[in-house]
């Protein structure tokens, strides 16, 4: 249904109109209804959808949104999107076990780190950097995206949460060092070219000294970005087309990836450990969200000769701060470990070579690429990275009490 209902690569499907009625009949939606929550008349919505007035790429984006706003699909949540906590500790088992909750002979050791650290202990995209036991920077654990996403299937398993997860940090003596939270915009509520123009206009009030957009083009495919406050600081957004940034990252067709926009709310030392304080504090993350982008950002209408500081909110900043903020959650999309880094490795590095064994097997009738593969020999993490893909939830890991009080 929500495929039906988005633009690929921004081309209108030839039956648009005929699918959209349809979702409206399917879902019991009446005009009536449809026209109070864009804000036009009955009158002007029957004659869009009669094609009696043009109907435009951003008209079909309304629509797109007020069908999915009443149909109940979530406009906006809060996720994690980078975690990493310093502790001082060099026994990673501890924290393995602590924190995870998965036994340590499913991490998989490899000789190599960063931030000066030695080497580092992998689950999946879940890490663990590691430094020798006379170097007082200890352990790093660091959780990107795709890290945070398995760590969520590892909370539902267990029955806990973020909140589980980032007491037991701090009862660890964890240190944290960066935090990204980001708001994920289903339905084009803050709209990235539209907060650029009015960026390029100065139509804003901030604490930042920088805001700077970037553009890049790709088939046919304009993809923006627009960043406050400097990459240098302790605090910073970043606000990008989470749709084509995907299609330019990935390949994926823009109706494969459900988030529209993305709000992204970078904090580091200082102020990462005052965000985790007021999310453990408060357990309400559209309030730590919300206060911290209220704190430092607002997009304002401009009105003639008033000073900036006396502009009202914009309209569609403040609905995104008022109507949408009240509703936000804090979402957890559990992903079980992969090897997409290997597979993209493997598309871009390895698979043209072996095409070309295959077809020379192929037109000579042998069979060096399977022998090549039968003869290959795994090596001890490789083994691991088997028993990681193979083994179930139960098999990997261990149960440890909830540690909140709920």
């Amino acid at each position: 249904m929500n495929e039906d209902l988005t633009l690929i690569d921004y081309q209108v499907q030839a039956d648009w109109l005929n699918i959209f009625w349809q979702q409206l009949e399917d879902k019991k939606i009446k005009q009536s209804q449809l026209a109070k929550s864009m804000g036009i008349s009955r009158s002007y919505l029957n004659q869009l959808l009669n094609s009696k007035r043009p109907l435009t790429e951003a008209m079909r984006q309304r629509l797109t949104a007020a069908f999915r706003e009443l149909s109940g699909i979530t406009a906006l949540n809060i996720c994690f999107d980078y975690v990493r906590i310093r502790f001082p500790t060099h026994d990673v088992d501890e924290l393995i076990v602590a924190l995870f909750c998965i036994k340590p002979i499913y991490f998989v050791y490899e000789p190599y780190g960063r931030y000066g650290y030695s080497g580092k202990f992998r689950h999946g995209d879940m890490e663990i950097f590691v430094s020798p036991e006379d170097d007082n920077r200890g352990s790093l654990i660091e959780l990107k995206g795709k890290g945070c996403r398995e760590l969520e299937g590892i909370l539902v398993a267990s029955e806990q949460s973020w909140y589980d997860f980032l007491w037991q940090a701090l009862a660890l003596d964890g240190v944290v060092k960066r935090i990204d939270l980001a708001i994920n915009d289903y339905l084009d509520v803050l709209p990235v070219h539209y907060l650029i123009k009015k960026s390029m206009r100065h139509e804003y009030i901030t604490k930042f000294r920088e805001c700077k957009y970037f553009v890049r083009d790709k088939d046919n495919l304009k993809g923006e970005s627009l960043y406050f406050g400097s990459r240098k600081s302790a605090i910073y957004f970043c606000i990008y087309q989470k749709d084509i940034e995907q299609y330019f990252k990935l390949g994926k067709a823009l109706a494969e990836t459900k988030i529209k926009n993305r709000f992204e709310i970078r904090v580091f030392d200082e102020r990462a450990e005052q965000t985790v304080a007021d999310l453990l504090a408060y357990r309400n993350p559209q309030r730590t969200v919300f206060g911290i982008i209220n704190n430092y950002l607002r997009f304002v209408k401009p009105i003639a000769n008033k000073p900036t500081s006396k502009w009202p909110l914009d309209d569609r900043w403040a609905q995104f701060i008022g109507k949408y903020a009240d509703k936000l959650r804090l979402a957890v999309s559990p992903e079980p470990v992969t090897l997409d880094q290997t597979i993209q490795w493997i598309k871009k590095q390895v698979a043209p070579s072996l095409k070309m064994l295959m077809a020379i097997d192929s037109a000579k009738s042998e069979d060096t690429l399977m022998t090549i593969i039968a003869e290959a020999k795994l090596s001890e993490n490789q083994q691991v990275m088997i028993q990681q893909m193979l083994a179930s939830p139960e098999e990997i890991m261990i149960q440890q009490p909830k540690h909140n009080g709920d």
